[in-house]
């Protein structure tokens, strides 16, 4: 059975940037719109720019179009948001979900100690361990400067894990993918605005004109496959079948041949 979670992250529902709650509005269209439903929506943080009790009630009225679960974590914009205070984790599908609270922008002894046993009390059920800041080192100089302090405590105890399968996380807006042996690390793009994506240790702090976006991850039980889904007018379909109907209608015949966890 394939388990689907949509990752949407950095939503800043009253910030700066005009139209983000609108934006995310798009993004619940678009999974509203799949023939395929996801499993589970996951926000990773920064949900709203303030942190205000009207920031938080927007996102919610927001969220009631879904027609599947939702989680939520909080990210150091969402640090007063007390309804998702504290770390907790909870079955999903056949996954172990642990959410982590990484809002104070710090990840301590104590808080290590907390994954530590409860991975340690799950070792058998394959687990995606969801947090708001990426646990290393993006290569994007300026937003790993506002960073987690202590994100080297988290990499120490998953490494022990080895049926943690992925982290998930956000922070970064954009998206970015690592490894720690076997367990890979995915940060999502946001549908509020996009961080430029540049490696060289002197840039200048930058966003771009990229479209909005969220993640699609897809666990198969043998690991994950992960897309990144456009939000907007950058998503609207256009049938191949228009331009190509034989092949079309050619790959089908190879379709209904073949055997794939997505069937």
């Amino acid at each position: 059975m394939v388990y689907v979670i949509a990752q949407l992250s950095d939503i800043h529902v009253g910030g700066p940037n005009e139209g983000s709650a609108e934006r995310f509005s798009l993004a619940l269209d678009e999974i509203n719109g799949m023939a395929r439903q996801p499993d589970l929506v996951l926000l990773t943080g920064d949900n709203t720019h303030n942190s205000s009790a009207d920031e938080w009630a927007e996102v919610k009225r927001r969220l009631e179009v879904l027609s599947v679960p939702w989680e939520a974590i909080n990210g150091n914009h969402d640090g007063s948001v007390a309804e998702l205070a504290g770390h907790r984790s909870m079955p999903a599908g056949p996954l172990r979900l642990v959410l982590l609270d990484t809002s104070s922008e710090t990840f301590s002894v104590d808080d290590a100690e907390w994954l530590d046993r409860e991975l340690g009390s799950h070792p058998d059920t394959s687990t995606v361990v969801a947090m708001h800041h990426p646990p290393f080192e993006t290569g994007i100089w300026w937003m790993d400067c506002v960073g987690l302090e202590g994100k080297e405590l988290v990499e120490e105890v998953v490494r022990r894990h080895p049926q943690v399968v992925k982290v998930l996380s956000g922070h970064v807006h954009r998206s970015i993918s690592a490894n720690w042996g076997g367990c890979a690390l995915w940060v999502c793009p946001s549908t509020s605005a996009a961080v430029a994506g540049d490696l060289d240790p002197q840039h200048e702090p930058a966003q771009t004109s990229e479209p909005p976006a969220f993640s699609l991850h897809a666990f198969t039980g043998d690991g994950f496959v992960s897309h990144v889904v456009p939000v907007g007018e950058s998503a609207r379909r256009s049938e191949i079948r228009l331009q190509d109907p034989d092949f079309v209608d050619w790959v089908a015949g190879v379709q209904a041949t073949r055997s794939s966890a997505f069937s």
